[in-house]
């Protein structure tokens, strides 16, 4: 694959994008704080089809600009705010004679000895998104059981840039431990949207009325889960 970085103007405003060049037939442009763009035709062409997209990316790069934020770095101590399946709640830590964590009253009520407070947190997480995670794709496959294929593994990453990707070669969803910090309406959102992509891999127009059959609240969804900082 090649990779090179690319400029266009529009209007009093520079559009700096990635370009990626494969043997893919399709072109895609990708807006995170960065425009990526993936194709392979001539370059002109590309510039082309990168204009005609401009307002388009514009307005998304603006968006991550009033929006994307990065994590405040967590010093897990008494006071702190953690989130678990959309709900906000304060972090209780005490030293103690044995490793705990609960979940009560708005509180996580951490109690430590041999491991640090952030090694438990992270692995109470960990072992909450595995649970969860499988308990909602088994759920929602249900409604993909007349189409005929297989239900995929599901594996749990940490993720810088998305909440979830499908591998058609595996069959394998992943998903962001990061998801679960928010609601399990935005959970089963992810999972309806990678198993859409067992019948459809690009984002064309069928694939998005499958989604819709599926979640029929997706866009308020996705819009939601555009805005959680988590």
């Amino acid at each position: 694959m090649i990779s090179s970085i690319e400029k266009i103007e529009y209007g009093k405003e520079i559009i700096e994008f990635e370009l990626l060049q494969d043997k893919r037939k399709t072109f895609s442009i990708e807006v995170l704080p960065t425009a990526k763009i993936t194709e392979n035709k001539d370059k002109q062409e590309i510039f082309k089809k990168v204009k005609n997209k401009a307002s388009w990316i514009t307005k998304q790069k603006r968006y991550f600009i009033d929006n994307y934020k990065k994590t405040d770095e967590k010093k897990y101590v008494s006071g702190e705010s953690f989130r678990y399946l959309g709900k906000q709640y304060l972090l209780k830590v005490i030293e103690s004679n044995i490793d705990s964590i609960k979940v009560k009253n708005g509180y996580f009520y951490i109690e430590y000895c041999s491991k640090t407070p952030a090694k438990l947190i992270n692995q109470w997480y960990k072992n909450k998104a595995f649970n969860i995670f499988n308990q909602e794709l088994e759920k929602c496959f249900q409604k993909f059981l007349s189409y005929g294929f297989d239900k995929p593994s599901l594996k749990i990453r940490k993720l810088l840039k998305r909440w979830g990707s499908y591998n058609k070669n595996k069959n394998t969803i992943t998903m962001n431990i990061e998801m679960i910090k928010a609601s399990k309406s935005c959970i089963d959102y992810v999972i309806y949207h990678e198993l859409c992509h067992c019948m459809y891999f690009s984002h064309r127009r069928a694939f998005y009325d499958l989604l819709e059959t599926k979640c029929h609240d997706w866009k308020n969804i996705k819009s939601k889960l555009e805005k959680i900082k988590l």
